[in-house]
C-alpha cells in the first residue's frame, strides 16, 4: 500500500505561509497590471481625440468631448485630463507602478524635469497617491536641488520660439491677472471669440491680496497696444485654453512682435505678481 505522508503541524504552517504569499505577490501583478493598463488606456483616449484636431478649435472641441462624456457616461474632467495626458507625454509612460491616480497630481506640473523628478521618484520607491500628493506640496524637488547645490528659486518660463499655432488676437477684456477675453484672428476673416489662461503661472484672483494689483497691472499695459500675439494649442486640466502671450509698444509686424515682443507670462512673474506652477 503507498506511504500516505502526514504533515507535520510546522510543515502545514509552512505551506499556507507559502500559499498566502504566492496568491498576495499574483494579486499584487494583476492590480500593478491593471494600473498599467488603465493609464495606458487613458493615453490612447487623448491620442486618438488630438488626432481630430479638436483642442484647436475651442467651442467645437468642447461640443464634441461633451457628448463624448454623454456618449460614454464618463466624466467631462477625465476626457479633457486624457487629453492633456497624451500632449504632455507624447511618447507615452516609461513607468509601470504608477496609477491614473497618481498621474492627476503630477499633470499639473508644468515643469518636464520637475514633473519627470515625481514620476520617478513614485516608481521607484513605490509611493502611493497620498505619499506624491504631499511631496509636491512640501516642494521636495526644489529642496533635493538646494542638496545639490542648485539654486532652489524657480525657473523663468521657457519662452516658446516654435511659430506654430501662433495667431494674431485683440484684448477684449482683462478677467484677472493671468486670464483674458481675446478675440483671436483665425484667418481668413474669421474672428473667434476665447477666454484663455496664460500658460505657466498662477496670478492672484481679484478677491486676493496683489489680485486686483496684477489684474491693473496687465490692463495698464494691452491697452497701449493694437493687438497682441498669442501660441496656444492646448486646453489645461479644467477645460481651458492656455497660452503665451507677447505684445510691443511700437511694432507692428507681428512676427517680430511674437519673437522679439514682450513676454506677458515672464513679465508678471518678474513684477512679483505670479507665480510659476
Amino acid at each position: 500500500m503507498p506511504k500516505t505522508n502526514v504533515l507535520s503541524e510546522q510543515k502545514y504552517s509552512k505551506l499556507l505561509k507559502d500559499i498566502r504569499r504566492l496568491i498576495d505577490e499574483g494579486r499584487q501583478r494583476a492590480s500593478k497590471a491593471a494600473r498599467h493598463e488603465m493609464v495606458r488606456t487613458y493615453w490612447e483616449v487623448g491620442k486618438r481625440i488630438s488626432e481630430d484636431g479638436l483642442t484647436r478649435n475651442a467651442g467645437y472641441g468642447d461640443a464634441i468631448l461633451e457628448d463624448l462624456s454623454e456618449e460614454l457616461a464618463i466624466d467631462l474632467t477625465t476626457l479633457r485630463r486624457s487629453v492633456y495626458f497624451f500632449q504632455t507625454y507624447k511618447g507615452a509612460t516609461s513607468s509601470t507602478n504608477l496609477s491614473w491616480s497618481h498621474y492627476k497630481y503630477l499633470l499639473p506640473i508644468n515643469d518636464d524635469q520637475e514633473r519627470q523628478w515625481y514620476e520617478q521618484k513614485a516608481g521607484q520607491e513605490n509611493w502611493n497617491v497620498l505619499r506624491l500628493s504631499k511631496a509636491i506640496k512640501e516642494k521636495r524637488y526644489a529642496q533635493s536641488q538646494t542638496r545639490k547645490g542648485k539654486i532652489a528659486t524657480t525657473p523663468g518660463l521657457k519662452r516658446p520660439t516654435e511659430a506654430t499655432y501662433i495667431y494674431k488676437a485683440k484684448v477684449d477684456r482683462v478677467v484677472d491677472g493671468d486670464t483674458l477675453l481675446l478675440q483671436i484672428d483665425l484667418g481668413f476673416q474669421v474672428l473667434k471669440e476665447q477666454r484663455v489662461r496664460l500658460a505657466g503661472i498662477d496670478a492672484p484672483s481679484l478677491d486676493e491680496p496683489n489680485g486686483k494689483e496684477a489684474a491693473k497691472f496687465v490692463r495698464a499695459k494691452l491697452a497701449k497696444v493694437d493687438f497682441v500675439m498669442i501660441k496656444t494649442s492646448k486646453i489645461d486640466l479644467y477645460g481651458r485654453y492656455v497660452g503665451y502671450v507677447f505684445y510691443s509698444f511700437n511694432e507692428l509686424n507681428k512676427d517680430k512682435v511674437f519673437t522679439k515682443g514682450t513676454f506677458l507670462n515672464q513679465e508678471l512673474v518678474d513684477e512679483g505678481l505670479a507665480e510659476i506652477l
